[in-house]
């Protein structure tokens, strides 16, 4: 799975309205719910996005990613 996806799983267990954390976070409601919700659009989450979602949900987005996908490094191995 990836970051939207396991924050989706989150968000459902928790029983989160995405429409409270619209609200809370200032982030459209629609621009949750494709970020989470619209497998046909599968909408990315923007890096502002992803600080207030993470804060209003209490979570370090760090733990939301998945481990089976590579990572981009910032070292040179040259």
């Amino acid at each position: 799975m990836n970051l939207e996806k396991n924050l989706a799983k989150f968000i459902r267990t928790k029983g989160i309205q995405l429409s409270v954390m619209s609200r809370a976070t200032g982030i459209p409601y629609m621009a949750l719910y494709d970020t989470f919700y619209n497998r046909k659009k599968e909408r990315q989450i923007k890096g502002k996005e992803l600080i207030a979602v993470s804060e209003f949900l209490g979570i370090n987005p760090s733990d939301f990613i998945d481990t089976d996908q590579p990572r981009n490094s910032h070292t040179d191995t040259k």
